[in-house]
């Protein structure tokens, strides 16, 4: 029994060391694996990182190279001023992204530009493409700027939500600033940093007004003023939990909504711009196809109806480009007021004699049309003042005018040069492709026309019996009378036609018709923007119900306080914003009132009128004490009107986008064929006719 219970301690023993050594072993087995990894990704990372500082010297030096050339230099510029303007980059990573968009931007349209030119065989095609490839370019970096927009503001609101927490432990604002920067993205670190630097700094009025001025968002304006008023007079406890907590909860849900509210507009207008202008580079292919599958169609587009039709899908195309862009425009630039520069309206109205005619056609500055076209270019948002407007309407009228007169004689000119040039069909085919001889043929016939048709001309007055001399002279005897018939009779009706050809009274008064259109086009433009504003008013409106709700629950907050932060925060209603805080030393209430007369929307007009009435007659929190209580009430109104006029762009922009595609189809395609194909079967008929 003793020897037993040795050998069985011995099996355990052993037992045990086996288990011991195998888990030693996986152990150990672990680790190596573990530390190859580690140097696996470690290398990749070392290399990652020398690849990246290869990639980063290339856009440095692809940076300095663009800068020695005017137009590269001039679209290197124009990316910079937009990254700038909507992410703190240092110089560096500002050069880096700055060449990452132009590289990208001017590679997809020499592909384009190259496919244009290979698949249409035609320099004119070629000359169109790179036409709108400049059109292109704006639309190519504004959805790279915006993607770093976007990419701005989901990061900050990702950062809020982390400085929530590190507020919750740390219960100070600077401290959880501080923190919750360590773990976000580069981006928006730079812009915590700064607002950091400016709270926890000596001059912090003056940093804080510069930083108003340059930050890249609206919404990091809100937070460096609120996390200043928290850090310079403290948090209190609301029935809700902290005042700062609940500040930032409504900054990230405004946040989250104006991300949605631009990802719907990006998301259903997208390529509706581009849909706008391919019909543009489509009409070169469709005349190609038509003209290779229909020979007749080639006369059609070469002449007057085609050359207008051709015009006006140009311009359809480009007119419901430019409105679709303006409908989809959703960067916070777009409504800012432009600073005033020197525009080249000024230039002209210094021009003598241009100051009368131009006070001539305003009105007269007590008539009721003159303050009504100053409401209206302060509604469109416009820089240009009432003088340079209507310098503009008669630059625009004039232009329309003189190019309808340069296309009726270049019209009459092409006729003439088609009749001439044009090879002489006698027999037409409305389906199939004309061999060479046909073509050499048909040609002769044109060649023999034009020498009939240059003699006859030279002899002074042309009869039909000149005609018939000329063209026996030029047949053998053997040719049969039928023939010289239909020979007199093509070159009479040639000589008709080129007679014809010339500018009538008639093509006068459309030209002065289309001048008093192109008067309207600059009116029209600013009753679109004024629409366009409209839409986007009542948003910035709710925005502020938001904001306010947040400044009424600090201490010391007044009215004037209130319309400065409503200043710093808005885009549409700025100006007006502006010109009462100038105004509101020399009068409160007559600077509140003047600010109603300048900005009377309705909506808008209720928020001035509680302000009002908090001047002097109640308290500020009193005159605002339903916007908590009916909070959801007005967040479900807000989902709801922001819904309404989403839909509403997405009505108009497609309506826009589409337009030129289907004036392509119906006009410049089918139309056409079915006119000529009548008018070819009339020709039959009518040599049926003859023949019976």
């Amino acid at each position: 029994m003793a020897n037993l219970k040795v050998v069985g301690g011995i099996l355990i023993v052993c037992v045990i060391l086996l288990i011991v050594s195998a888990i030693v072993y996986f152990l150990d087995r672990r680790k190596r694996k573990k530390l190859a990894l580690n140097a696996t990704v470690v290398s990749r990372r070392t290399q990652k990182h020398a690849e990246n500082a290869r990639v980063a010297r290339l856009y440095q030096r692809a940076y300095i190279q663009f800068l020695k050339y005017p137009v590269l230099r001039r679209q290197v510029e124009r990316v910079k001023i937009r990254l700038a303007t909507v992410s703190e980059y240092d110089e560096s990573t500002l050069r880096k992204e700055t060449m990452k968009i132009t590289l990208r931007t001017l590679g997809i349209l020499f592909v384009g530009i190259l496919v244009c030119a290979i698949f249409s065989k035609s320099l004119l095609a070629t000359l169109f493409a790179m036409a709108v490839a400049v059109l292109l370019n704006n639309i190519l970096i504004s959805i790279f700027v915006k993607r770093v927009e976007d990419r701005l503001l989901i990061q900050f609101v990702n950062y809020l939500e982390d400085n929530r927490h590190e507020y919750q432990d740390a219960k100070m604002v600077d401290e959880a600033m501080y923190q919750a920067a360590l773990n976000a993205p580069h981006a928006v670190r730079l812009q915590i940093e700064r607002i950091h630097r400016i709270l926890t700094g000596k001059e912090v009025h003056t940093e804080l007004n510069t930083f108003y001025t340059l930050a890249p968002n609206r919404y990091l304006k809100i937070y460096a003023g609120v996390s200043y008023l928290v850090l310079e007079y403290g948090d209190k406890m609301l029935s809700k939990g902290s005042m700062y907590l609940t500040s930032l909860h409504k900054m990230v849900r405004e946040i989250r909504d104006d991300l949605m509210r631009r990802n719907k507009l990006s998301y259903r207008l997208s390529n509706l711009s581009l849909i706008a202008l391919i019909p543009i580079l489509l009409s070169f292919l469709v005349v190609s196809w038509a003209e290779s599958m229909f020979p007749v169609m080639k006369s059609f587009y070469d002449g007057r109806a085609g050359y207008i039709i051709r015009l006006l899908l140009y311009t359809v195309s480009i007119v419901c480009y430019m409105l679709v862009r303006k409908i989809s425009e959703i960067e916070e630039a777009k409504y800012i007021a432009p600073i005033e520069r020197k525009r080249w309206e000024g230039y002209i109205l210094n021009i003598p004699f241009m100051h009368f005619i131009v006070h001539r056609l305003m009105p007269h500055k007590r008539s009721t049309a003159f303050h009504q076209m100053k409401r209206l270019l302060k509604d469109a948002n416009s820089p240009l003042t009432l003088e340079w407007f209507y310098v503009q309407r008669m630059i625009v009228s004039v232009a329309v005018f003189v190019i309808t007169i340069a296309l009726s004689v270049f019209l009459h000119w092409n006729a003439v040069y088609q009749i001439s040039h044009t090879p002489t069909v006698t027999e037409a085919s409305l389906i199939g492709a004309t061999t060479p001889e046909e073509k050499a043929e048909a040609m002769e016939t044109t060649n023999l026309d034009n020498q009939i048709i240059a003699e006859a001309q030279g002899g002074g007055e042309v009869s039909r019996d000149t005609i018939r001399e000329l063209v026996q002279q030029s047949y053998n005897q053997q040719t049969s009378s039928r023939e010289v018939n239909n020979t007199v009779n093509r070159i009479t009706e040639k000589i008709v036609m080129m007679d014809s050809e010339y500018f009538k009274w008639y093509e006068l008064l459309l030209a002065i018709g289309l001048s008093v259109i192109g008067y309207y086009i600059p009116f029209w433009i600013l009753l679109f923007q004024k629409r366009m504003r409209l839409m986007e008013m009542q948003n910035e409106v709710d925005q502020f119900h938001t904001l306010i709700s947040i400044l009424i629950q600090f201490d010391r907050m007044d009215t004037q306080m209130i319309l400065e932060w409503m200043e710093r925060y808005s885009l549409i209603f700025k100006p007006a914003l502006l010109k009462c805080l100038n105004d509101y030393d020399q009068g409160a209430e007559k600077a509140i009132m003047q600010l109603k007369e300048d900005a009377p929307y309705p909506a808008f007009v209720k928020i001035i009128n509680r302000l009002q009435r908090s001047v002097e007659k109640i308290p500020l929190l009193y005159a605002f004490d339903d916007l908590e209580s009916e909070q959801e009430h007005h967040r479900e109104m807000k989902i709801e009107r922001m819904n309404r006029v989403i839909n509403q762009k997405v009505f108009w922009g497609k309506a826009c986008g589409w337009t030129p595609a289907v004036f392509l189809l119906i006009f410049f395609l089918v139309g056409p064929m079915l006119y000529v194909s009548m008018m070819n079967m009339a020709d039959m008929m009518s040599q049926l006719q003859s023949i019976n």
